[in-house]
């Protein structure tokens, strides 16, 4: 058991501790002086930390006086904020443009047919959005005429009555529009529509009073533009002249119903065999995105150095070759790489000399047949068999179509009582019995061998009165799919994705780095990794297959990394399944873009509805409308993404149908446009323009038929605010340096800086540069001059107006004094705060690091101290501890020696 020590001396009554500590307090006398110094070190280096932050900030108001952009910078101003908002998104231009808000982007709603309740049974089946395949597209009215496109603007129609209306088409975008525009007249009796490449006009009034005619409004061309300028008939119908064809400015991307060609690079693409027994091969670095018709024309032939000639068609539907040489050889091209020969249809046997190829374009609101099925087209197609409900029969050829809807013309031009058109959902056709009985069979079946009906999806009998082929799988997802625009939103996101083949072998696919913009880039990266994985464009032609080709016992997995979406976004994301492609079983992944949900004899309205928004990014989402009229509800899909990038068709064998309730549709913006034109006519899937106008951005806030002024002018509002803020930033420097070089004569106290060089340094900087002269920097050498000065207490001051002035006067001279290299202003302020507070050598900077070592070197010290201390405090408390037990002791052997001398010896004892 240890003693009790006290902090009191029992003996001696010596307080220790107390003692101790007095004594401990005079041997930590220089201790403690180095601490206090070390603290007036730390406060100054706080100080200068400080300096250093504030001449940063004044030298970043410097640099920015120094930027030439700041001397043009503009403000842009819309007359009319409510209906169209403008404001820059760089530097734009000074100008002045008018524009009128035409219509506003809408998203595209789909409402059910009704439902008793929410936990109503939908029974099984399937639910099919498709997000693309449509049949009913138009041609943009700026691609018509060899790409001239037309002039927009009024036209008027006289019917056979002598009825006559003006049809506005100053905004039509597409050739759908001008039908519909026409369509919609109340006093005209006139039908229009669309046939190949031509407008066709058809009088309904049944009267021949007059001619049926078309006539320009306000002497301009639109009519012209659309064909059908001049038309002044007696007969019923008048067709317009040929306005589509293919051209020298056609876009690569944009034929082949948008498909556009395929042109890889550093690859040969083609070879052509020659009579004479050469060959030519080529390869090109045009790019599907960006380059036109005629360009691909003149590498063609540049590379046939004089042996063939490439050209269009004389009736404008594709290209075709021709062989300029002689010789016992047959002529013909075959394709090495890519689709490119197919596609131009070059590998067909030459007639003669020459080669004619494939349509390239199809009709004004028309699809190539090669579109369908994916993008494969049909190999053949011959003659169906047509019955309807009578019992009347005809058959007919379908081998000249070569497109969808000369297939339809065929159809029905039979003469039996069947009508075809598109479908519901516009993704395929319906053969319609018209002949209005309800016994008897619509009958559609194969005519010859080459399956027409079976390819087109139409074979079979019914007695509903209708067949209807599902899709036709129009491609819409090709090798020139812009990624940005396959999901229909913003810029695609590019990250990484990792790819495991079923063998376990990996590859990270980094889109990051690689930065692809289309959908075959992807698809080429994929291919390159050199794992077991082929990657390509699906059998639907709606997104991007991935098939496992390592035959491993593992799975094939695609995973995004982190947080990455890539994979998901393409639908390739998962666990590989097993999928039929080209009849056989494979392992894989299929990025398809139409959605399938099914459904079991239990699923209810509700859970519907769940299945359709797990779709997580989904083009659609779903809700119900409750309907309290009648107590019942409907299922209600609205689009994800607005425009017509948002648009979707449902098929469902489910039992219930859908209408559309709001259409999808692009914003407009006319530029020009005005009382009797339409000026140039340009869209967007929402209500944001950009690219428009350079470095402008435009936002469409309402609608009007009348133009908004739209005003871009070069202000000196950003460089006055610019100069202020440079004021107020030196100023709080300046109040900064007052406070730490402070000196109270009345408390003898001074700042933390005061005296020191690096403040007297900072003062002397600046002063010379705001009082000096600076030369070759143009004609204005000083700020003074320039509305800034040094006032008697050390702060600027900024005179708005005689700055002003200033540049009014000379706008040159000013921006020379701020931005001439390494003389101007904005220079000389960067080489004095460089300086001061540069990272190599700067004053503050250096000093601070100097401050630094002595902070380090004291704290060492002090730590030295302490331990000294610590050990002369135990020694002492030792020494004390220990003087009271000798005290203690010496009194015991005192009382025992007392006690000695008080009692007797035994001889004296009674």
């Amino acid at each position: 058991m240890g003693r009790i020590q006290s902090s009191v001396g029992l003996i001696t009554g010596v307080a220790i501790e107390d003692t101790v500590n007095k004594l401990m307090q005079l041997n930590a006398f220089p201790r403690d002086r180095l601490v206090s110094r070390g603290q007036g070190i730390q406060q100054e280096q706080v100080a200068l930390t400080e300096l250093t932050a504030l001449v940063v900030g004044v030298q970043l108001t410097t640099d920015r006086l120094g930027q030439a952009s700041l001397f043009s910078a503009t403000k842009v101003t819309s007359n009319k904020t409510d209906l169209l908002g403008a404001r820059r998104s760089g530097s734009p231009k000074p100008g002045n443009y008018s524009f009128i808000p035409v219509q506003q982007a809408q998203s595209q709603q789909l409402t059910s047919s009704l439902f008793s309740s929410t936990d109503q049974k939908v029974g099984a089946g399937e639910l099919v959005i498709h997000t693309g395949g449509f049949l009913d597209e138009s041609v943009n009215l700026d691609e018509l005429n060899a790409g001239a496109g037309i002039a927009r603007g009024r036209i008027r129609i006289t019917d056979r009555s002598g009825s006559q209306q003006t049809i506005d088409l100053r905004f039509a975008q597409t050739a759908n529009d001008v039908v519909e525009a026409i369509n919609s007249s109340d006093n005209l009796n006139v039908v229009a529509s669309l046939q190949g490449d031509r407008f066709v006009l058809t009088d309904s009034s049944g009267s021949t009073s007059s001619n049926l005619k078309v006539e320009e409004v306000g002497g301009g061309q639109t009519a012209a533009g659309l064909g059908l300028g001049g038309i002044n008939t007696s007969h019923a119908t008048a067709t317009g002249s040929s306005i589509q064809s293919l051209s020298n400015n056609s876009a690569i991307k944009g034929v082949l119903d948008g498909r556009g060609l395929d042109l890889r690079g550093n690859v040969d693409l083609l070879q052509f065999n020659l009579s004479d027994g050469s060959n030519v091969k080529f390869k090109t670095e045009l790019k599907s995105g960006s380059a036109s018709v005629g360009q691909l024309v003149s590498e063609l032939n540049a590379a046939g150095e004089g042996k063939f000639q490439v050209r269009i068609k004389s009736d404008g539907s594709g290209l075709e070759v021709e062989d300029l040489t002689s010789g016992a050889q047959a002529f013909s091209v075959i394709g090495l790489n890519g689709e490119l020969a197919q596609q131009l249809g070059f590998e067909r046997p030459a007639v003669g000399n020459t080669i004619s190829g494939e349509r390239l374009i199809s009709g004004l609101s028309d699809v190539l047949l090669s579109s369908l099925n994916g993008g494969k087209g049909f190999a053949e197609l011959g003659e169906i068999s047509l019955t309807d409900r009578s019992g009347a029969a005809a058959t007919v050829d379908l081998s000249a179509a070569e497109t969808l809807q000369q297939v339809i013309d065929t159809i029905n031009d039979s003469g039996v009582g069947v009508r075809a058109g598109l479908n519901r959902s516009k993704t395929g056709i319906e053969i319609v019995d018209t002949t209005g009985l309800s016994a008897g069979e619509l009958k559609v079946e194969n005519g010859d061998n080459t399956d027409s009906a079976t390819l087109l999806k139409i074979e079979g009998s019914t007695t509903s009165g209708s067949i209807n082929s599902g899709s036709l799988n129009r491609q819409f997802v090709g090798r020139n799919t812009e990624l940005d625009q396959l999901n229909g939103g913003p810029t695609f996101p590019l990250s990484s994705i990792r790819l495991t083949d079923s063998a376990g072998k990996s590859a990270n696919l980094t889109l990051g780095t690689l930065k692809p913009k289309t959908v075959g880039e992807v698809i080429d990266a994929v291919n390159r990794l050199g794992i077991g994985l082929s990657a390509r464009i699906n059998d639907a032609g709606d997104g991007i297959l991935i098939v496992d080709t390592a035959q491993g016992t593992g799975e094939m997995i695609v995973a995004d990394l982190g947080s990455g979406t890539s994979a998901n976004l393409l639908g390739i994301a998962g666990t590989a399944t097993d999928l039929t492609v080209g009849g056989q079983t494979v392992k894989g992944l299929d990025g398809s873009r139409t959605l399938r949900i099914s459904t079991n004899a239990d699923a209810t309205l509700a859970e519907l509805v769940e299945s359709v928004n797990n779709l997580g990014n989904g083009p659609v989402s779903a809700s119900t409308l409750n309907l309290s009229t009648t107590g019942g509800v409907r299922l209600l899909l609205s689009s994800t993404s607005t425009g017509t990038q948002g648009r979707v068709a449902i098929d469902s064998d489910l039992g219930f149908s859908f209408s559309e309730t709001s259409q999808a549709r692009d914003a407009l913006i006319s530029f020009g446009g005005n009382e009797s034109s339409g000026g140039v006519l340009i869209s967007s899937t929402t209500n944001t323009f950009r690219g428009v106008v350079d470095d402008l951005e435009f936002t469409i806030n309402g609608t009007s038929e009348t133009a908004v002024s739209v005003s871009v002018t070069e202000t000196s509002e950003t460089l006055s605010k610019q100069l202020e803020t440079f004021v107020d930033q030196f100023n709080k420097l300046r109040e900064k340096l007052d406070t730490f070089t402070s000196f109270d004569a009345t408390a003898n106290t001074v700042g933390i800086l005061f005296g020191t060089s690096s403040v007297l340094r900072i003062e002397g900087a600046y002063a010379r540069l705001f009082t000096g002269v600076i030369r070759g920097a143009g004609d204005i050498t000083s700020l003074n001059q320039l509305g800034v000065r040094l006032n008697d207490t050390g702060n600027l001051e900024f005179d708005e107006a005689k700055f002003a002035a200033a540049l009014e006067t000379d706008p040159t001279a000013v921006r020379e004094f701020f931005t001439k290299e390494d003389a101007g202003f904005s220079a000389r302020a960067k080489a004095i705060a460089d300086g001061l507070a540069g990272v190599d050598g700067g004053l503050l900077l250096t000093r601070s690091n100097s401050l630094q070592t002595q902070i380090e070197q004291n704290a060492r010290r002090v730590d030295s101290f302490n331990v000294r201390l610590d050990r002369q405090r135990t020694r002492l408390l030792t020494q004390f501890y220990g003087m009271e037990r000798a005290i203690a002791k010496l009194q015991t052997n005192l009382t025992a020696l007392n006690q000695l001398q008080i009692i007797p010896p035994l001889s004296q004892r009674a």
